[in-house]
C-alpha cells in the first residue's frame, strides 16, 4: 500500500508502527463479521479495538506532540506489538481509524494488555495523564464471547469496574452486531439512517393524527371492558443493542394478567422463551378484537415518534426473553425494533420461535428502504387477514 496514503489515514502513526498487513475497510468489515459468526458457533471470544485517527482533535489535545498524544501513541503501539500473525488489522470507515481484532482473546488478555500499557506510559514519565479525565476514551475496546445472553450479562459488572478503574482513559463495552453494521461508509450509513428516521417521524405523526378517532374508540373499549385497570399498558422492552425502553399498548388483558401468567406457563404454545396461548383466559372479550386487528399496538406510534422504535424492524422482546437468547438470536437486537417485520407478514404467531428469529436476522442482514416500504404494504393485508393474531 502507498506509504503516503497510509500516513494520511493514520494521522499520528507511521506505516512502520503497524507491522501487520493493514487490510482495506471492506475486507476488514467482512473479517469482523466472520469472527462474530464464528464465535457464535464455537464460543471462542475475541477482542476488537478501535483506534480513532486524529484522536488528539477528538479528546481536546492542545498540541500535536503533547503528553496526551505521546501517551495515546504508547497505548496504541503497545497493542500493535502484541498482535499475532493470525490477528487482523484493517482500516475503519465509520469512524475513520484503524481496527484490530485479537482472535481467541478475553478479559484476561485485555487486563494483561492494560497493565503493559500502564507500565510503558509510566516509564515514559506520563503517568499524570492517566489521572486526568479526557473528553472521550483514548483507547476503545469491545469484547464478544458468543455466549448465551444471561451469561454475557454477567460480564457487565466486570466491564463497569474496568471502565471506572481506568478513569475514562481506556473504555470497554460488549460488541453488538449493530457495531459491525455501522462499520461501513459513514456517508452512506448516515444517509440511510436519516431516510429511515425521517420516514418514521412523518409516518408516525400522520398515523397518530389520522387514526385519532380510532385511538379514542380503542381507549373507550378498554375502559368499559375492564374499568379497574389503566387504558394504556406500559411494559419494559429491549431495544437496539440491548437498551431498555417503555413500550405502550392498549391494555387487552384483565388487570391481574401478569400475576396469572405463571400458572398458565404449562399451556404455553410457543417453542421458545416467549409466551403464546391462542385462547388465553387473561384476555377480556373485546381484547380479542383489539389483538386480532392489531389495534392494541397503535400507541406504539408514539414510541416510533420518540425514536425508541421504528415503523419497520424486529418486534421488541421482553428482558426475560432476551436473557434466554442464544448468540445468534441476539443479532435481531442490532437494529431499532419496529411495529412490523418479516414474520409479522408471514403468519405472525403461527410461526415458531426459531422461525421468527431467522426472519428477523434476515431483516438485519438485508434491510433497506425499499424492503421497508414492501413490508409496510404487506402489513395492511396481514392485519385485515388476521392470520396468527392472538
Amino acid at each position: 500500500m502507498n506509504a503516503k496514503i497510509t500516513q494520511a489515514k493514520l494521522g499520528l502513526l507511521s506505516p512502520q508502527d503497524i507491522g501487520n498487513t493493514v487490510y482495506p475497510s471492506e475486507f476488514f468489515k467482512a473479517r469482523l463479521r466472520e469472527e462474530f459468526l464464528r464465535t457464535n458457533r464455537n464460543q471462542h471470544p475475541f477482542l476488537y479495538f478501535k483506534i480513532i485517527t486524529r484522536q488528539f482533535d477528538i479528546v481536546g489535545f492542545s498540541k500535536f506532540d503533547s503528553s496526551y498524544v505521546r501517551a495515546w501513541k504508547i497505548a496504541v503501539l503497545t497493542l500493535l506489538t502484541e498482535t499475532k500473525f493470525t490477528d487482523i488489522v484493517g482500516y475503519l470507515d465509520n469512524p475513520d481509524g484503524l481496527g484490530v481484532i485479537l482472535i481467541d482473546s478475553d478479559l484476561h488478555v485485555l487486563e494483561r494488555l492494560r497493565r503493559k500499557m500502564l507500565v510503558n506510559i509510566k516509564k515514559a514519565g506520563l503517568v499524570e495523564i492517566l489521572r486526568k479525565k479526557t473528553k472521550q476514551p483514548v483507547f476503545q475496546a469491545c469484547i464478544y464471547t458468543g455466549l448465551q445472553e444471561k451469561q454475557d450479562q454477567e460480564l457487565d459488572e466486570s466491564i463497569a469496574k474496568f471502565n471506572i478503574r481506568n478513569n475514562g482513559f481506556f473504555s470497554l463495552k460488549r460488541l453488538f452486531y449493530g457495531d459491525i453494521l455501522s462499520q461501513t461508509n459513514k456517508i452512506s450509513f448516515s444517509v440511510k439512517e436519516i431516510i429511515k428516521r425521517t420516514f418514521d417521524i412523518v409516518s408516525s405523526f400522520c398515523g397518530i393524527v389520522l387514526l385519532s378517532p380510532v385511538l379514542l374508540a380503542c381507549a373507550l373499549i378498554v375502559k368499559f371492558s375492564d374499568p379497574k385497570g389503566p387504558i394504556i399498558f406500559k411494559q419494559t422492552r429491549v431495544g437496539k443493542n440491548g437498551k431498555l425502553f417503555t413500550m405502550y399498548k392498549f391494555r387487552s388483558m384483565y388487570i391481574d394478567a401478569e400475576a396469572r401468567k405463571q400458572e398458565l406457563q404449562k399451556f404455553n404454545e410457543s417453542s421458545g422463551p416467549t409466551f403464546k396461548m391462542k385462547n388465553d383466559p387473561r384476555i377480556y372479550p373485546m381484547g380479542h378484537i383489539l389483538r386480532k386487528f392489531s389495534l392494541d399496538e397503535l400507541p406504539q406510534l408514539f414510541n416510533v415518534l420518540t425514536g425508541d422504535m421504528s415503523v419497520v424492524g424486529p418486534r421488541p422482546p421482553l428482558p426475560s426473553e432476551v436473557a434466554e437468547y442464544l448468540p445468534w438470536h441476539k443479532m435481531r437486537l442490532s437494529v431499532t425494533p419496529g411495529l412490523t417485520c418479516f414474520w409479522q407478514v408471514s403468519g405472525r404467531s403461527d410461526i415458531p420461535f426459531e422461525g421468527q428469529m431467522r426472519l428477523d436476522n434476515r431483516y438485519v442482514r438485508h434491510s433497506n428502504f425499499g424492503i421497508d416500504l414492501q413490508l409496510v404494504a404487506k402489513t395492511f393485508k396481514a392485519v385485515f387477514k388476521s392470520d396468527g393474531a392472538y
